[in-house]
């Protein structure tokens, strides 16, 4: 019987353990003293398993290296996933966006499972366990050392360590120097569904105030990038769902310059018919607080020095700088919080140099990555665990 050491107790983890022993001895090391600490963070807190849509509609949602995916995501699919989980006795629904959930809300169910998984299929767990390097010998991977420096010697390994986001959970982004010393390329790091850092001072102004379902958009290469969902306003710039699936999109190219961005507040309403709302009654704000929050329609009145005007006094431009400030706000972005705030990292293992069909390393023969390690990463909603789970899956199971 062959031995597989994994790297790595996330999801990605996990379900390599799972995979590989299947048929073979599998010792799965965890530097934290627990296993998937990371997944109880998700879906804030309550778990975002997976996403309920066709698998196909998958690959809108990736945002880096899709093609590469197919593979992974086809061979163990959120349908494998979800009757894995219900076979276990795990209920779940499934929410707004197709966003799938523990019925209880709780990640320790999933955890649960999980740890009695492993414990049946003979998985030894090494907790409290650092890696600092592998064992490589004529381009084959031999093994792993540990920070105390002993050797675990191997017949295949799978590096599932996670990014760099989030280090306290253990993924501070250690194993890619490891792997840059054994000659693999490790593509720039950057945090990816994360808060947004706005230029613009009135945004302060704004703090806590939470809008439903805006459009951001912004124009990269002649190209228009346009994300829905909700967001809010933070003492820094702003957060929430929304922003969080469109700062994936433009978090390389902030290194390197500002983004302008634009924001339609109220995206099923027409300029024609905000205009007729604005004009409804005698007070703006009691015209529009039924669309936006009262104290987000104050603080633009009060930037256009409108708070006092009454509709019959609204001049004609004045009422299309206000629609302007609803339909199309004009803010520049100028940084992302830092990496550690970030859900998730993009970057990693360059995927040229990984085998799509079985996660195996082209640069070390019998050396596997799954999960958040490898350049891979997707909008909010489910999608970055299922890649996680998938890869993982189909790294476990080579022989």
């Amino acid at each position: 019987m062959a031995k597989v050491i994994i790297v790595g107790a996330g999801p990605a983890g996990i379900m390599a353990a799972l995979s590989a022993s299947k048929n073979n001895e599998v010792i799965l090391i965890e530097r934290n003293n627990e296993i998937g600490k990371k997944l109880k963070l998700t879906g804030g807190g309550r778990c975002n398993i997976t996403n309920n849509r066709d698998i196909e509609e998958f690959f809108e949602k990736i945002v880096t290296n899709k093609k590469f995916l197919y593979s992974a995501l086809y061979t163990f699919s959120n349908i494998s996933l979800l009757d894995y989980f219900s076979s276990k006795g795990l209920e779940y629904k499934v929410e707004y966006d197709q966003k799938v959930f523990t019925k209880s809300d709780k990640a320790d169910e999933v955890i649960e499972i999980f740890k009695r998984d492993l414990m049946k299929n003979d998985v030894k767990i090494y907790y409290n366990t650092k890696i600092n390097d592998l064992i490589v010998e004529e381009n084959t991977v031999k093994g792993v050392v540990t920070d105390e420096g002993k050797e675990i010697f191997a017949d295949k390994v799978i590096i599932t360590t996670g990014g760099k986001s989030y280090p306290t959970t253990g993924s501070d982004g250690s194993m890619f120097d490891i792997l840059k010393r054994h000659g693999h390329m490790i593509n720039t790091l950057y945090p990816a569904l994360i808060p947004l850092v706005i230029k613009e001072g009135f945004i302060k102004n704004l703090q806590g105030i939470a809008m439903k379902e805006v459009i951001i958009s912004t124009m990269i290469k002649k190209k228009k990038i346009e994300r829905q969902g909700d967001m809010i306003f933070t003492h820094f710039g702003i957060s929430g769902p929304g922003v969080l699936k469109f700062s994936s999109y433009i978090n390389k190219i902030l290194k390197d310059r500002e983004v302008e961005i634009k924001i339609d507040f109220l995206p099923e309403i027409s300029r024609d018919e905000l205009s007729n709302i604005i004009r409804g009654n005698k007070s703006i704000l009691n015209n529009l607080k039924q669309y936006l929050p009262q104290n987000f329609i104050k603080e633009i009145l009060n930037i256009l020095t409108l708070n006092e005007v009454r509709v019959s006094e609204l001049r004609k431009e004045d009422e299309l700088k206000l629609i302007q400030y609803i339909k199309e706000m004009n803010l520049t972005v100028e940084d992302t919080i830092t990496i550690k705030g970030a859900m998730v990292t993009s970057g990693g293992v360059s995927v040229k140099e990984i085998n799509s069909s079985t996660m195996e390393s082209k640069i070390i023969k019998n050396l596997f990555f799954a999960g958040e390690v490898i350049d891979i990463d997707a909008e909010t909603g489910g999608y970055n665990l299922q890649m996680a789970f998938s890869t993982g899956y189909l790294a476990g199971m080579q022989e």
